[in-house]
């Protein structure tokens, strides 16, 4: 039997996950067949069916046996996504999409409007998480600051420990805006439990981050070191440690990004700050990148600057580390061998396991008119549309494009919103293969040994009765 392909040790990972419903394609696991994915027809799902399930149990009887999770995973720069696949007939209400709100090891975190689940890719098992206390009324106790949801390894316990962990906050005396400072923490330990709510002093932001303008929302979340952090990719970082460890509770930080003059004046509302900037953990420290100028209509696009900065040991102070502009990066003789488009990089990370190399999409988009005309037979405008859609693995160092690859066959405006993350969840698909092919060996050496023994049986008998 041929042996499995290796899983990339790290993979772009669309965050959109889609419920679908796939004939032929109801068994759950891992797959890098481009014509597999292609069979996939896409749906909605709501969300509402799985808030009304109450218990965890209720939630994994209902969902378990019809939900399959599956990951199509390509080598960077090709896209990775995971899909959860139902057995036709599918159930309306369970069709559609969630979001991925963080990766840990090889578990991946799906959140959508307050619920949760938890693909485990070490043995494709899918655990339905329900929604915080008091946070899907009618009338909400509890508001979510953003994609909060995270796991982080349990203080002194072993590996496979970890503790699953959201921040809300309550809404305000007008009901509309978050009710910042104040916040709690929720968090669960591995293997049930209930919700355990943490009361915490008023959150350490500073005061331009609470309000009227501005409040302070996670886009981002990940662990590191058994420490959280909840990125503002416009403000800063909320940093969390001891969350069940401490009898105080747990000890919380801000530490403010880089200064960057673009985004830190303008409203949330005018754009989404994944489209430019991106952090993460890169082979053992915490870094940040940034598109400077993106957000400015008065930078040239060629004047737009990429930055990266690392963050010290002891989570306090930045350090700059490379700086170009995207003028450099199109004047490169790599970009222009490829033939790629002079646009903007679009959702930029950073790979989890190589200094330096980051990953990025362009989209190739014209303006052209409207084919339709209005009831007086005047044109109705300017349309985008998109002729190429590229994912690029570039060199910040060298100013050098290492690989690029159309996303899809056929160019489409669905990779002008899409956002990624790097992560090296595939990398736990190998473990669950190595202890597969180490049991088939196992038991195939068991079969071979059961057969020369009863060979040998047989020669005794044989012997015996001569």
């Amino acid at each position: 039997m041929a042996d499995h392909p290796r899983p990339p040790p790290c993979v772009l990972l669309e965050r959109v996950v889609r419920f679908v419903e796939a004939a032929g394609l109801t068994s759950g696991g891992a797959s890098r067949d481009p014509d597999v994915a292609a069979i996939i027809e896409v749906g909605g799902w709501s969300w509402s069916t799985v808030q009304m399930m109450g218990s965890v149990e209720e939630m994994e009887r209902l969902m378990a046996p019809s939900v399959k999770p599956v990951a199509f995973l390509g080598d960077p720069p090709q896209v990775s996504s995971l899909h959860m696949l139902l057995p036709p007939p599918a159930s309306l209400d369970l069709l559609g999409i969630g979001e991925i709100s963080s990766t840990h090891k090889g578990i991946v975190v799906i959140y959508a409007d307050k619920c949760y689940l938890l693909y485990d890719a070490s043995n494709n098992h899918l655990t339905a998480i329900p929604p915080i206390p008091d946070s899907v009324t009618s009338a909400p106790i509890f508001l979510p600051l953003g994609r909060g949801a995270v796991l982080v390894s349990a203080a002194g316990a072993d590996d496979d420990d970890y503790i699953f962990a959201d921040i809300v906050t309550s809404p305000s005396t007008r009901g509309i805006n978050p009710a910042l400072p104040k916040a709690t923490i929720f968090a669960r330990v591995k293997n049930g439990g209930e919700w355990i709510q943490s009361s915490i002093p008023p959150l350490p932001l500073p005061p331009h981050l609470c309000g009227p303008t501005y409040f302070f929302h996670i886009d981002t979340a990940f662990s590191f070191a058994g420490t959280i952090f909840w990125v503002d990719l416009l403000k800063g970082i909320l940093i969390c440690d001891d969350i069940l460890s401490s009898p105080q509770g747990p000890r919380l930080a801000f530490v403010p990004l880089p200064h960057c003059i673009d985004a830190h004046d303008k409203p949330r509302h005018c754009f989404s700050p994944n489209e430019h900037r991106s952090i993460g953990r890169v082979s053992g420290a915490i870094k940040f990148l940034a598109l400077i100028g993106y957000c400015e209509p008065s930078c040239p696009e060629n004047e737009v600057k990429l930055k990266t900065w690392s963050l010290s040991p002891d989570f306090k102070h930045w350090k700059e580390e490379t700086t170009l502009t995207v003028g450099d990066i199109w004047a490169s003789e790599s970009f222009n061998q490829m033939g790629l488009p002079h646009v903007l990089p679009f959702s930029p990370v950073l790979s989890v396991n190589e200094d330096g190399i980051m990953y990025a999409v362009l989209n190739d988009v014209k303006k052209e008119p409207i084919p339709q005309l209005n009831e007086f037979g005047d044109s109705l405008g300017m349309q985008l549309v998109p002729k190429a859609n590229y994912m690029i693995r570039f060199d910040m160092l060298q100013n050098k494009v290492l690989s690029s690859t159309k996303i899809s066959k056929k160019a489409t405006s669905r990779w002008l919103t899409n956002t990624f993350l790097a992560t090296d969840f595939s990398a736990y698909l190998q473990d669950r293969q190595n202890a597969e092919a180490a049991g088939k060996v196992g038991a195939s050496a068991k079969g071979k040994r059961k057969r020369m023994s009863s060979r040998q049986a047989g020669r005794s008998k044989c012997q015996g009765q001569a």
